[in-house]
């Protein structure tokens, strides 16, 4: 994850209007402001604290299928009470791994009971991981940088806030995840793999996990239920936002770079969004997860089409024999991409590791990755 401070606008909203946060269902311990919010019957979206990760958890016919875990296993244990409160039934039956970052996959071992099921590049960002015991550490570093984040906000902002319950609430999460302390040594690698994709056929459910990898993360996917008509899109569709292919970052923790980005990894995504739109209608749910919001097929076929432009796009003026700089100048926003500039070009505006212009971030990106 290359923003750290990722705070909920929505939980900063909160403390500046004074509401609370309700926990659905049995409240777990620690108190971690869990919300539960039902996308439909069988599927059920779990949000805690201050961070928007979405952990979706899907009740089929062969048991709970657990989408993510969360940033340390007492975390994950809080979320998986909840989410046996809310269904009323504890069968689980598998985990899945959308990427490797810590805050989605540092709390595995609270499922260690079922099977874990993540791509091929998952169990490769594993072992890594296991080898370099300092990515992991750096991982552990962001609680830290969170509360010293959030509390200077507040003190120039709502300085009464650092005494309401919401707070303390905050300081309850970032403090249970550091007290448990994940180390590499306690990493968990998947028992079931794939490599392009896979399907799950779970009686009334089927649930299709596509690799994605390399836009986010070393090991992302997506991953479409059919059955319930939902697509969740891990970290590619944000509302309103320009798409951020954001794992090369700077400063990202696992060291990764964009030159290992390469035009086949590149052309897949468009092979999987393709097929994943096709197959949705109006009706269709998209999720991240990294938010709350849920998108539309509309939503997410723009941003879709500004990737695959922005990538054809790059590759011309590439072959046309341009620099780098020439190509940021002609493929500006503003110039040749004019019908996405509604679009949310700056990301984590205010924060410290705010980048004032996703697009000619993305351009130098694809730029390397094109031949």
């Amino acid at each position: 994850m290359t923003n750290h401070f990722s705070c909920s606008s929505l939980f900063l909203a909160t403390l500046f209007l004074g509401g609370a946060s309700a926990a659905a269902g049995a409240e777990a311990t620690p108190d971690i402001g869990i919300t539960v919010r039902r996308l439909s019957p069988r599927t059920a979206v779990f949000n805690a604290g201050p961070w928007d990760n979405a952990m979706v958890a899907i009740a089929t016919q062969k048991g709970i299928v657990v989408v993510d875990s969360g940033f340390s296993k007492t975390i994950a244990k809080a979320y998986r009470e909840a989410i046996q409160a809310d269904f009323k039934r504890s069968d689980f039956a598998f985990l899945i791994n959308t990427h490797e970052h810590g805050d989605h996959m540092l709390g595995d071992s609270a499922y260690s009971d079922i099977p874990l099921i993540g791509s091929e590049a998952l169990r490769a960002a594993i072992l890594r991981m296991k080898s370099d015991p300092a990515i992991v550490a750096r991982f552990m570093e962001w609680p830290e940088k969170n509360l010293t984040w959030m509390r200077q906000y507040l003190l120039k902002n709502n300085p009464k806030a650092l005494e309401g319950p919401q707070f303390a609430q905050v300081e309850r999460f970032w403090k249970t995840a550091e007290a448990d302390n994940p180390t590499a040594a306690g990493l968990i690698l998947p028992a079931i793999t794939f490599d392009r994709r896979m399907t799950l056929n779970l009686g009334d459910v089927s649930v299709r996990l596509f690799s994605f990898d390399l836009f986010h993360s070393m090991a992302d996917i997506i991953i479409s239920v059919p059955e319930e008509n939902l697509v969740l899109t891990e970290a590619v569709f944000s509302p309103g936002q320009i798409p951020y292919i954001g794992f090369a970052s700077n400063g990202n923790e696992e060291g990764l770079t964009a030159e290992m980005l390469k035009p086949e990894i590149v052309n897949n995504w468009f092979v999987v969004l393709h097929e994943v739109l096709s197959q949705a209608d109006e009706k269709t749910q998209f999720l991240g997860c990294h938010g709350r919001a849920v998108m539309t097929k509309a939503q997410c076929a723009c941003e879709a089409a500004y990737l695959e432009k922005l990538w054809n796009e790059v590759r011309r003026t590439k072959a046309a024999g341009k620099t780098l700089e020439q190509a940021k100048a002609d493929l500006a926003l503003a110039v040749s991409f004019a019908e996405y500039a509604d679009l949310g070009d700056i990301r984590s505006a205010g924060n410290p590791d705010e980048i004032p212009s996703v697009h000619q971030r993305n351009i130098e990106v694809l730029w390397k990755a094109a031949p």
